[in-house]
């Protein structure tokens, strides 16, 4: 999907991301056979990151899906923007 976006198509996919509360940034970690999601604020804060990512070899993180966070997930992670799993793939 956003792999294969150019520079201004990555900003323009962040740019059309609404201020929906809370969302998770699920990436893939292949050389290290882990999965990483991470909490934010909103889906464009969510889409952000994922572009930060794409500049990365793709070899080191992959971008998987960006989703609403569920109520329970909000709860366990009050500091929006962290770690929230990790686990292998």
């Amino acid at each position: 999907m956003i792999e294969s976006y150019s520079h201004e198509q990555l900003l323009a996919w962040v740019n059309e991301a609404s201020s929906d509360p809370s969302h998770i940034l699920i990436v893939s970690l292949p050389r290290r056979g882990r999965r990483q999601g991470f909490l934010h604020r909103s889906a464009r804060d969510a889409r952000s990151q994922a572009m930060e990512f794409q500049s990365f070899d793709p070899d080191l993180v992959k971008f998987e899906s960006i989703r609403p966070a569920m109520s329970e997930e909000i709860a366990r992670d009050p500091i929006k923007g962290k770690l929230l799993f990790e686990e292998l793939l």
